[in-house]
């Protein structure tokens, strides 16, 4: 046979079941709510930052677009004074073209060309382009296309990568006398680069990049980025297709960014600004270890109050097992624990077990004389009902003493006979036992007198049983053939009654003042 061990007989306690439980219950919650909160901050902050980032590329693109047309008014304006003031020579042509180069700081370089694509002043002269032709095939568009344009960046003729602005000459007859060009050295110091390259790249890794039309990079804070074309990045196609906006968006090299663009309207080109994926992370994490430094010691707090509450909640309970361990070992009335009315399991267990022991003793006392049963209703007897309520009232139970009796029961036996008499208390003992709750109990007291003991009732439901008991005695068939009627004295246990004689003496007064008012009722002792 297995040797049970101490251990296994005891099992585990109730507190260490709730500490365990709430230990579980309070990480589930923290695992909860740090994986709810990463992820709805990284969405919050990753939306944030989509729309911070689109705000900054509309408000570089306003920039660049009103720097642009200063640059377009320029031109202009040169081109309407050059034509205007013709220079009477060319030392004063070119001194003309060298003030509005310096003036305006626009342009790293810039052209009058004749219409016979031939390059007539250049500023500044150390250039050397005077007198030669046009060769690239751009150059030749923009002079054979009479408006004012843009390029895309292009390798010039002093192999750099250049973009060139240009505004037609017409003089008064509208003839046709070339253009004025001024060129920006993408790779040198210019306006548009010194406005572009202020705080382009911030200390957490963002950056702004600009394309043209056509996708080719006219400005990064990486210089061997400029003129590579990038119009597979979805960016810069919806770029390309005039749009706005902001998304997260892979690059070149396979990095997500979460990036905002914006158009610059007046010459197509568009400016995207855009941010690392990975700092949502950062402050995702930032988010996480702050919670953990809030919420850990929040949770130890409560383990230690959950701890402090399971052993006081249980302690009623671990007292009762451990009384219920002495009865079972035949140690009856050794540490009786107190009643504990706060606690309702531990109250109606503390009463399951006295009930339990008063029961045991009863049956022992029962197998040794059969003293505590009256024998002819089978109902306890009036010893019972004395052991009973005692121990009731010193448990401090609540309950209700109902005492009734049959009423002209003399006149019964006078008539139908003692054999007769007893058949009726008999059948009156059935109706109480029909009546009452499982937990109450029914005492025959005397003669046609009757006790009920009732376990914590209120004064409405001692009264409803008691009525109910009354009501079912007048219409239940007798052996005698006519009904019969009973009276019922009832009280309610007080706090600080000491005596179950005081609560019988109660249920007595009001019995009596029944069988004065009439019989057949019941009275409810009034204190």
């Amino acid at each position: 046979m297995k040797k049970v061990t101490q251990r296994e007989i005891r099992g585990i306690r109730l507190s260490t079941y709730m500490c365990g439980l709430a230990f579980l219950t309070s990480f589930v919650i923290l695992l909860s709510c740090l994986f709810i909160g990463y992820t709805q901050e990284r969405q919050s902050i990753e939306q944030q930052v989509l729309e911070l980032n689109e705000i900054h590329a509309k408000e570089l693109s306003h920039i660049t677009e009103s720097l642009v047309a200063a640059m377009q008014h320029s031109l202009e304006e040169s081109a309407k004074y050059i034509i205007a003031h013709p220079a009477e020579s060319e030392q004063l042509a070119q001194s003309n073209l060298d003030y509005f180069r310096n003036s305006s700081s626009f342009f790293n370089a810039v052209f009058l060309i004749k219409p016979n694509k031939t390059i007539a002043f250049n500023s500044p002269t150390s250039l050397n382009q005077a007198g030669t032709k046009l060769t690239s095939r751009i150059s030749i568009d923009a002079l054979e296309a009479k408006r004012p344009t843009i390029s895309s960046p292009y390798i010039g003729k002093i192999n750099r990568t250049i973009i060139l602005l240009t505004h037609p000459l017409f003089n008064s007859s509208g003839e046709y006398q070339g253009m004025l060009a001024g060129t920006l050295y993408l790779q040198k110091k210019n306006e548009l680069k010194e406005l572009l390259g202020t705080n382009s790249r911030k200390t957490d890794g963002s950056y702004f990049y600009v394309v043209d039309r056509e996708g080719n990079i006219i400005y990064h804070p990486n210089p061997s980025m400029i003129n590579i074309n990038v119009q597979q990045n979805k960016v810069v196609q919806a770029l390309m297709q005039g749009k706005s906006g902001k998304q997260i968006v892979v690059n070149s090299k396979n990095r997500t960014y979460l990036a905002g663009y914006s158009v610059i309207s007046n010459v197509g080109w568009g400016i995207v600004f855009q941010t690392p994926i990975e700092n949502t992370n950062v402050y995702s994490s930032n988010l996480v270890r702050s919670t953990l430094i809030y919420l850990v010691p929040v949770i130890i707090l409560f383990m230690l109050f959950i701890f402090w509450l399971s052993r006081w909640l249980g302690k009623p309970l671990y007292l009762l097992a451990a009384y219920a361990q002495n009865l079972a070992a035949g140690h009856r009335g050794k540490n009786r624990p107190k009643l504990n009315r706060w606690n309702y399991e531990a109250r109606q267990l503390h009463h399951a077990i006295m009930m339990l022991e008063e029961e045991t003793g009863e049956k022992e006392r029962r197998l040794q004389s059969e003293a505590n049963q009256d024998p002819l209703t089978g109902l306890l007897n009036r010893r019972a009902l004395q052991s009973i309520t005692d121990n009731w009232v010193y448990n401090q139970y609540s309950f209700a003493v109902i005492i009734l009796d049959i009423d002209h029961f003399k006149s019964v036996n006078d008539t139908y006979g003692h054999p007769v008499g007893d058949e009726v208390l008999k059948m009156l003992a059935g109706v109480l036992r029909s009546q009452v709750r499982t937990e109450d109990l029914c005492f025959r007291y005397g003669g046609e007198e009757f006790v009920i003991l009732l376990y914590e009732v209120s004064e409405h439901e001692v009264m409803e049983i008691a009525e109910r008991i009354r009501q079912t005695t007048a219409i239940f068939p007798t052996p005698m053939g006519p009904k019969i009627t009973i009276s019922l004295g009832v009280t309610l246990s007080q706090d600080g009654e000491s005596e179950a004689q005081q609560l019988f003496k109660h249920a007595d007064t009001a019995l009596y003042q029944a069988k004065e008012n009439g019989r057949n009722q019941t009275v409810f002792y009034s204190f």
